[in-house]
């Protein structure tokens, strides 16, 4: 996933984009995907908290990567501006030296259509070897984005050897049954995206029920709708997964999307203070 602007912040530099923005085979790199909107990046102490964590099960840095990314962003900000886009901050160790990279990168948000009418998903045999720390996985990443294209289908359900849906590709996924019970597999199982978090404390101040325990591959005909979330899709309503169709309309999926949206708002607002206060 290359960038797309046209330019890359690497180590305090301003460069071109394409100058030196790939990782080196061998390369251990640690990365986080960041919405932002007219400028400001959304939920971002909770993406650099993860980014921390992960880099620190592995290694020992002793700076604050917060603040190294915080000027990355601004630097970027300054040369080049989207009212809309992704950014991606990479953290990349050869032996105990480590590089940093922030760069836009291509985004593909859900239009109306797809938010009102939900979007279509398959199936892909995948397991992530550690979940709880978001590594990049070149190989997998690829023969994923190529299904995709080849089914026309918006996101990829990872299916572990048991049988059992974990997650999506770059997205976590949620099943609710006729009863308006809400499923998803335990945090245990899946790489547990900031959307997830917000979603999930959601679901539990409106009292909704909610069981962590992954769905089987051969039991989603069981449940009335599905949803997925994530950087880019927020909370997105599915339609149908390889054929078997969901209750995109539902309204449990419209309102959470509605206060994810409201959390989001207040992030921005968080942000700008923050920014305020340096």
């Amino acid at each position: 996933m290359g960038c797309s602007g046209k330019y890359i912040y690497a180590d305090g530099n301003i460069l071109p984009a394409g100058h030196d923005e790939e990782t080196t085979p061998g390369d251990v790199s640690f990365y986080e995907v960041i919405r932002t909107s007219n400028g400001i990046p959304l939920f971002f102490d909770d993406h650099m908290e993860r980014l921390s964590r992960g880099i620190s099960a592995k290694y020992n840095i002793g700076n604050d990567i917060s603040a190294e990314v915080r000027r990355g962003l601004e630097a970027i900000l300054r040369k080049e501006f989207f009212s809309e886009m992704n950014i991606r901050v990479t953290v990349t160790f050869s032996g105990k030296s480590y590089s940093l990279r922030v760069c836009y990168i291509e985004s593909a948000y859900p239009d109306e259509e797809m938010i009102s009418e939900g979007v279509s998903l398959v199936f892909f045999d995948a397991e992530r070897f550690d979940p709880e720390i978001k590594m990049l996985n070149n190989s997998i990443r690829q023969t994923v984005r190529e299904k995709l294209a080849r089914e026309k289908a918006y996101e990829a359900l990872l299916v572990n050897h048991e049988g059992f849906i974990t997650e999506g590709s770059r997205s976590n996924v949620f099943f609710v049954s006729r009863e308006g019970t809400i499923h998803t597999a335990p945090d245990s199982m899946v790489l547990s995206g900031i959307t997830r978090k917000y979603v999930t404390e959601i679901i539990r101040k409106e009292g909704l029920r909610i069981i962590y325990e992954p769905v089987r591959k051969d039991e989603t005909g069981l449940y009335r709708s599905a949803f997925i979330t994530g950087t880019s899709p927020m909370v997105l309503p599915v339609r149908n997964i390889e054929g078997k169709e969901f209750e995109a309309h539902d309204p449990l999926i419209i309102n959470l999307r509605r206060m994810y949206r409201e959390l989001a708002d207040q992030s921005i607002r968080s942000y700008k203070a923050g920014k305020k206060e340096d």
